[in-house]
This record gives C-alpha cells, sequence and structure tokens, in this order.
C-alpha cells in the first residue's frame, strides 16, 4: 500500500474514515498518522491534553512492511493496530480483484487463440498467431516461437531457452546475470518462456522478451504456459499434414 492510498484509506474510505473518527473522539489527545516518508495525513490537535503527555510512535503494517505511523498517548496504538487490520484487508481485496483480472484475461485469449489457430493448418501461421498473443502480455515484450526443426534452432541447444525447451517454464527478469545465458540472449534484458510439449516430445520454445528490463509476474506466465498449451498440439498437426501433403507431390 502505497502513501496515497493510506492517505485514501483514513481521509475517505467509507467505513475506516468514520470508525478512525470514532476512536479520536474518545480521547483528549494529539494523535497524528504520518505515511512512511513522516508526511502528515491526519493530526488531530487537541485542546485539553496536556503538553508535556509521553508521545509514541506505532508503526502501520502490512505483510510486514510499514507503510505508516500513528504518533501520540496510548490510544495511537490501537489506532494503528486498526489501520494496519483495515490496510491489509485493502490490499487483500484488490489482490483478488487483479487475480480475477488476470483469469479474465486468460479466458479471452484462450478463446481468440483457440478460435485463431483452429483456422490454420499451416506451421508457419500457427506460429504467427501464437507469437501475436505472446506480443500481447500484460508487462510487454516482443513474442518469439523457436522449433527444433525449424530456423534458430541452436539456440535450444544452449543457454536460458535450452533450459527452457529441455526443462519447465521459466521468468528470468535479469538475463545479464543468468549464468546460463549465452552472448545472444544478452541482448534481451528480460524474458519469459515456455516450453511447446505434445505427447512428451518437446517441440520449442514459445516466450516474450524485452530489450529493456521487464519486471515479468506469475500472470504473464501463465497466459504464456496457455499459449503454449494451445499452440503444441496444432503446430504437431500441422507439422503432420504439411509432411503429408509434401509426400502426396513427391
Amino acid at each position: 500500500m502505497d502513501a496515497a492510498e493510506l492517505r485514501r484509506l483514513v481521509s475517505r474510505h467509507r467505513h475506516v474514515a468514520p470508525m478512525l473518527a470514532v476512536l479520536l473522539a474518545a480521547t483528549n489527545a494529539r494523535v497524528t498518522i504520518c505515511d512512511a516518508t513522516g508526511d502528515v495525513i491526519l493530526d488531530r490537535q487537541s485542546g485539553s491534553a496536556p503538553p508535556d503527555a509521553p508521545v509514541d510512535r506505532h508503526p502501520i503494517t502490512v505483510e510486514g512492511s510499514t507503510v505508516g505511523w500513528v504518533e501520540g498517548p496510548r490510544p495511537a496504538g490501537a489506532i494503528a493496530s486498526v489501520l494496519s487490520y483495515a490496510a491489509a484487508r485493502e490490499t487483500d481485496k484488490r489482490a483478488l480483484a487483479r487475480e480475477a483480472l488476470d483469469r479474465y484475461r486468460e479466458l479471452n485469449l484462450i478463446y481468440d487463440l483457440a478460435e485463431q489457430i483452429g483456422a490454420t493448418l499451416e506451421v508457419d501461421a500457427v506460429a504467427a498467431v501464437a507469437v501475436a498473443e505472446a506480443s500481447r502480455l500484460p508487462s510487454g515484450g516482443e513474442g518469439f516461437l523457436v522449433l527444433r526443426d525449424g530456423p534458430g534452432a541452436a539456440q535450444l541447444t544452449s543457454g536460458v531457452l535450452g533450459a527452457i525447451a529441455a526443462g519447465e517454464a521459466e521468468i528470468v527478469n535479469d538475463i545479464a546475470a543468468d549464468p546460463r545465458a549465452t552472448s545472444t540472449e544478452r541482448v534481451s534484458a528480460s524474458l519469459v518462456a515456455s516450453p511447446l510439449v505434445v505427447r512428451g516430445e518437446r517441440l520449442g520454445v514459445v516466450g516474450t522478451r524485452s530489450a529493456t528490463p521487464v519486471e515479468y509476474h506469475a500472470s504473464d506466465l501463465k497466459l504464456l504456459m496457455a499459449i503454449a498449451s494451445l499452440a503444441a498440439p496444432t503446430l504437431d498437426q500441422a507439422a503432420t499434414h504439411e509432411s503429408a501433403l509434401r509426400a502426396a507431390t513427391d
């Protein structure tokens, strides 16, 4: 939770702000609420509290991080606890909303991709659709697809992509710091990629990379894995179809 969100919680939240007003009304002490940097959000002056009353400083915490402070005598501790609870609830609600949005995006992608891929049985066309979808990840970047029997297959024999092709989907946000990275891969700053697997056979890798540093997230990886799971069997079918056509014309 950032300073602006804490300010909204204290000043305008439809449940928290009235509850805070009740807590403050129950004491004649001066209570100050600040964000993590010390900027004052609320400074409740008191006309009856003695000027030399002891003042304590209590943190407002969310998931172990301090997002603000409540300064004042003993009631300030209770106010800090209430605000910590309320801030944690708001953070949880936002996390659930983001997760629901990610699920919605994933479902839309699956429907769109299935429709587009199902309309063709050409390897290049299927690959182009997968690359286009990989280029639409929320965190940005440029999509790519490399097949073991296609152009650029040497990329899959070593480095980060080689490890992913032989293993599991991965996020690599700092390629330069990854000891597996090849000189070719270090041209990019960040990538997220998934193997293309059909019935245990590994066809290649589909992914997204960025020339500038990007913080790819688990939601990006999930979308990319969905792309891979739809593209892989269709690429396999398209390759079989093209092979049959070539055999028929020989």
